[in-house]
């Protein structure tokens, strides 16, 4: 005995599992990051370190305080002209420990400018 399959249904079925793959593909898919997304840092790597370190050291200089990096706790960055870094800092100020969002532009041409930084609330 043999089946018979009906041309249209099996057109229809054809087509509807292309749609629903198309959808599930579409979903799955991580939108990819623009120039200008600020993303997270996933990794503290040593250039990481190296530009929360210029920011405490900017920051001492600028408004004339003391403060000693001890770590970058976490981080976002942007890719621009050149590359934005938002740190959250965490610095020694004499004998108590603060946290500090830092925001340092890494320039095209490896020169590098803070321009922003200040200390978090305490919770």
């Amino acid at each position: 005995m043999a089946i018979k399959f009906n041309p249209v249904l099996v057109t229809l079925f054809v087509v509807a599992s292309t749609i629903l793959l198309h959808i599930s593909d579409a979903r799955s898919v991580r939108r990819e990051a623009l120039a200008g997304d600020w993303e997270p840092i996933t990794s503290i790597t040593e250039e990481v370190i190296e530009i929360g370190k210029f920011a405490v050291d900017e920051h001492n200089k600028k408004a004339k305080t003391t403060l000693e990096f001890q770590k970058v706790i976490k981080g976002e960055n942007q890719v621009i002209e050149g590359i934005n870094y938002r740190l959250v800092i965490e610095a020694k100020d004499g004998d108590s420990t603060h946290n500090y969002l830092a925001e340092v532009w890494d320039k095209p041409d490896k020169s590098k400018s803070l321009t922003s930084f200040k200390q978090l609330l305490e919770v």
